[in-house]
């Protein structure tokens, strides 16, 4: 049959008639299909939190993106000491302070696990009053005193890390005190001199910092932005401080 200048309606019901008779269509029989119910409730109640997430198609945006944050150590240092706040706009209370401290204690046991009464986290300071010895970030608690130098691309300056030891073990008294070195790759500093001891300078590197906490802050970080009685502002501010994690993790 020539169906190349004839209609569809035209060749369609010859098409038919000259369908195979003999073709067999074949069913199986008796076949049972089993479903485990258990593991398929399981599953699909897994799958509320995940779909919550994605309706929040907001959080796919980047605060610190806009802000140009990039490897600016100013900035950055900035966005740090507001999480390490525990009064931060971030919601999270003590917990990232907490795992800051957690972080930094493996050779440092005397340093406390949390502050007791008061906590004042700063940027930018001079604990001793000299304008020479500027420290990117400081933390004032009851019951501990620490510093922390932040370094992104810049180098270290003389003997820079030895002055903020000096100047935090004269401003801590009888408290515990260490001047944290946060870089990249979490390396030693060359500036701490010969009156200091190297875990006076507890070194963290930057990724092992963004998964301390957010190994610490994620249970509630997914709380926050699934949950209906939490308020969009305190959603935001929780998917900021996870933006910034992922950032400095790649530092």
């Amino acid at each position: 049959m020539d169906y190349h200048n004839s209609s569809l309606a035209e060749w369609l019901p010859e098409f038919f008639h000259q369908w195979p008779k003999n073709i067999e269509w074949t069913r199986e029989k008796n076949r049972t299909i089993n479903i485990n119910t258990a593991e398929l409730t399981e599953f699909l109640s897994q799958l509320s939190e995940p779909l919550e997430v994605v309706q929040h198609r907001s959080l796919s945006f980047d605060p610190w993106e806009v802000a140009g944050l990039g490897r600016k150590e100013v900035r950055n240092t900035a966005v740090l000491a507001w999480l390490l706040d525990p009064e931060g706009t971030h919601g999270f209370g003590r917990l990232p302070l907490q795992a800051f401290l957690r972080a930094i204690r493996h050779n440092r046991n005397d340093i406390p696990e949390d502050y007791l009464h008061y906590c004042r986290v700063q940027v930018e300071t001079n604990p001793t009053g000299d304008n020479t010895n500027r420290v990117d970030i400081e933390i004032d608690a009851d019951n501990f005193f620490l510093l922390i130098e932040v370094k992104i691309d810049a180098c270290e300056q003389p003997e820079q890390v030895a002055r903020y030891c000096s100047d935090a073990r004269l401003h801590a008294m009888s408290r515990p005190w260490a001047v944290i070195f946060l870089t990249p790759r979490g390396g030693k500093p060359l500036t701490y001199g010969l009156d200091f001891k190297p875990e006076d300078v507890p070194c963290i590197s930057w990724r092992h910092l963004a998964t301390v906490l957010e190994s610490s802050l994620q249970s509630h970080y997914k709380e926050f932005i699934s949950a209906k009685e939490y308020s969009p502002s305190r959603q935001m501010a929780a998917h900021a401080a996870f933006c910034f994690l992922n950032r400095v993790r790649t530092f």
